[in-house]
């Protein structure tokens, strides 16, 4: 719990207090949370490419089972620790200890976080940065300085548990965070002008220094984050741990499960200076925001001394400094002649030819939305379905291509002796559970591929929403070439119109012809489209889902089968198994 027993008088004003090591301040109210070593965000881990990754993960959470992923990293050797339960393993039990282990195989600024119920915007995330030779970083000559201390996490937080939101409470008005963290840290700003007294992150930096700094969007919510620098342009050099040719920018934004690198030049007078972290989007009437510090001072000068500044705050609506150019920003448009940049209109350093120009094997069109389910399909007689609640009578159910994903009982990926063809479903075959008068079906949503294979997706944003998201979609174990983007502004895009997408003249389109960048996770523009490629060459069970926390949940996702089973990389002895446990009723065995 934060501000417990261990954090003293800290919210009464007693600084010291607050910096003891099991003192969890987050915003300075008082809630519930999940922790890791008692920690948030949990423990950074900080390695070197290639370096043997063990870790001995024990649930202490009486009445839940969990498991942890490692996002970005493509588990090449190891796919059963890629943690997704029901996919790549079962669930750690109450009071059950699982050892990960793993090749830190891909350099650049990765995360960990929870796969598991809500406990990620609970608390259970954490930095992960795997460095390498600098020989080996194409803008390594673009900063002098990368420290451990130069990662800043950017996260939502609700005061209450998340799992109050699922399904959800019809007053509610919305599943939407009630502020922001930088690092697990910050302040909350009462109705009434006053503030908790909690501290804010610090970061120093030395004046004629050029700083490589890490962000992590490691948000749950449908809230884009945007984050200034005052008086400091950002030069982005890397997205998703992939390297790009840099570009100057005065304002970054991002979606759950982005990771961006940029490098700050610290050529202002000897000064504090605010880091701001605004919640935009849907978040914008609620005036979400969250500082930190950027320190010239000597380090002689005490952090608790810089972290409770008490300098002015800026405004929601104040920028830092003038918006001239933004990065990723959802409500762009991008092209040669605009100042704004879109994932788009970065290059990366090198391309994979076979990639970017072959003749893709598949081809793939996944439409996805939030449809409003029919009451009596929420609360039919033996209808359990999942669904979340967003306010009064509207209940959402995830989909895509009308399929709402579910889980089998077992681990698809180290279980495949349990695997049945009429188990999955796809847009052409649906089980024989789901209601054919019915457009929508809840079940185990796979996309087949052959090992070795090119594939093209095009990912459609299909929701009628009068309120635009920008959906950002994960595929576990790969990474992704962004060939093009667009948007249709005046009606959602269909599938019937994906064939001729790109040639379509009312589409505004983006497209890299050159080296387009690769990236995990990658957000859709509202109703719009993104094309993108990959070489199946990872054998096993793959996770792709919307990265809000809410979504994945109700059903936004698929796994995709590449290889079939004699491919995959077998688990160790012993690995942990599960299954449903519905033996045949013996009337002897009760006499």
């Amino acid at each position: 719990m934060f501000l417990f027993s261990a954090c003293k008088a800290c919210a009464d004003g007693n600084h010291p207090d607050c910096y003891h090591h099991a003192c969890l301040t987050a915003d300075g109210v008082e809630r519930g949370v999940m922790s890791i070593n008692r920690q948030i965000p949990g423990p950074p881990i900080q390695v070197c490419k290639d370096d043997l990754i063990v870790i001995d993960m024990m649930n202490a959470m009486g009445g839940t089972a969990t498991a942890m992923h490692w996002h970005g990293l493509h588990q090449r050797d190891t796919p059963y620790m890629d943690g997704v339960p029901f996919v790549t393993q079962c669930p750690i039990e109450f009071m059950s200890t699982f050892r990960y282990s793993f090749w830190a195989t891909e350099p650049g600024t990765q995360f960990y976080h929870s796969h598991a119920g809500h406990h990620k915007v609970n608390g259970h995330y954490g930095a992960m940065i795997i460095r390498q030779p600098e020989v080996n970083d194409p803008n390594a000559h673009l900063y002098d300085f990368d420290l451990p201390d130069h990662t800043i996490l950017g996260s939502d937080w609700m005061h209450v548990d998340g799992e109050m939101f699922m399904p959800g409470l019809p007053s509610s008005g919305g599943i939407l965070p009630k502020n922001l963290l930088i690092n697990g840290k910050g302040t909350y700003k009462y109705e009434n002008g006053t503030a908790t007294n909690a501290p804010r992150d610090v970061f120093r930096v030395r004046k004629g220094g050029r700083y490589r700094f890490r962000f992590i969007n490691a948000a749950s919510h449908v809230c884009p984050l945007e984050l200034q620098i005052e008086n400091h342009p950002l030069q982005i050099i890397a997205s998703d741990s992939f390297n790009v040719q840099p570009v100057t920018v005065n304002t970054l934004v991002t979606t759950s499960g982005e990771r961006y690198d940029f490098v700050v030049n610290a050529d202002q007078p000897s000064a504090n200076y605010w880091i701001r972290l605004r919640a935009i989007g849907p978040c914008d009437y609620l005036n979400i925001d969250q500082t930190a510090v950027l320190s010239y001072l000597p380090f002689s000068v005490p952090e608790e001394e810089l972290a409770f500044t008490d300098r002015e705050l800026p405004a929601y609506s104040e920028s830092l400094f003038e918006e001239t150019i933004s990065a990723n920003h959802p409500n762009t448009t991008c092209g040669v002649s605009k100042p704004d940049v879109c994932i788009t209109d970065f290059e990366a350093h090198s391309r994979d030819d076979s990639i970017v120009n072959g003749v893709p094997d598949h081809k793939f069109i996944l439409g996805f939305e939030n449809y409003r389910m029919t009451f009596d399909k929420t609360f039919g007689e033996n209808s359990y379905e999942h669904f979340m609640n967003i306010h009064d009578d509207i209940n959402l159910q995830g989909a895509i291509n009308n399929l709402s994903f579910t889980y089998p009982p077992f681990s698809m990926l180290t279980q495949p002796e349990l695997l049945r063809e009429d188990m999955f479903c796809d847009e052409h075959t649906r089980p024989a559970h789901c209601d054919q008068s019915d457009s929508h079906c809840t079940c185990i949503h796979r996309l087949k591929i052959e090992l070795h294979s090119l594939v093209e997706l095009y990912i459609l944003d299909l929701s009628p929403d009068v309120n635009p998201l920008n959906h950002p979609f994960h595929l576990h174990g790969y990474q992704m070439h962004v060939m093009e983007m667009g948007q249709n502004l005046t009606e959602p895009i269909t599938i019937a119109r994906a064939q001729t997408i790109a040639r379509a003249q009312s589409l505004r389109r983006t497209t890299v012809t050159n080296f387009p960048p690769s990236k995990d996770t990658v957000s859709i523009p509202s109703k719009g489209y993104t094309r993108l490629r990959f070489r199946a060459d990872n054998p096993g069970f793959w996770l792709m889902h919307c990265h809000f926390e809410w979504h994945t949940a109700v059903g936004m996702a698929l796994v995709v089968q590449v290889g079939e089973p004699t491919d995959f990389v077998r688990a160790p002895a012993n690995f942990p198994t599960c299954n449903k446990y519905q033996p045949d009723v013996d009337e002897a065995m009760f006499r």
